[in-house]
């Protein structure tokens, strides 16, 4: 690799650092654990891109179990911050919303990004943000995982 390629690899790593940072800083500004806070800001951002989250695909975001997963949403929803609906034309499906009580609270930690970003944006071509994005794409699949070591374990025994 190139002294670029770690310099872009580096800054990576700095970036995912500082977002886990922010992370558990909207926890304290909620005042919640940070799993409960990381869960509240995962629901935000999914509603925000219009893809509300289920309690499922929220578990495979926070990396916990359906139950570890269902004691959380029931504390958020115990705290009036999180409510369970049923909007799809399959009834079954449950939907995690945040609820106007935590937009409320919310919105002045969330209105520094919303300053911020756009600046930092601006400085890119769409192009260049098109590259970015393709960029990272490609480094999610690059990432190691246990199912691709379990792969290389067993073909070499």
């Amino acid at each position: 690799m190139t002294p670029a390629d770690w310099a872009a690899l580096e800054a990576l790593r700095r970036f995912v650092g500082a977002y886990h940072d922010s992370t558990l800083d909207l926890a304290r500004w909620m005042d919640l654990p940070r799993t409960d806070g990381t869960a509240l800001g995962e629901i935000v951002w999914a509603e925000r891109e219009h893809t509300p989250l289920s309690p499922a695909r929220l578990s495979e975001r926070l990396g916990l179990t359906s139950g570890a997963t269902n004691a959380v949403v029931n504390r958020l929803e115990g705290l009036g911050l999180v409510c369970r609906s049923r909007e799809s034309d399959d009834r079954r499906i449950v939907t995690l919303r945040a609820t106007p009580t935590a937009q409320r609270r919310l919105e002045p930690f969330l209105e520094q990004a919303r300053d911020r970003l756009p600046r930092v944006l601006a400085a890119y071509t769409p192009e260049e943000a098109e590259l970015l994005a393709r960029f990272l794409t490609d480094l999610v699949t690059a990432l190691p995982s246990i199912d691709d070591a379990s792969t290389s374990r067993s073909s070499r025994s």
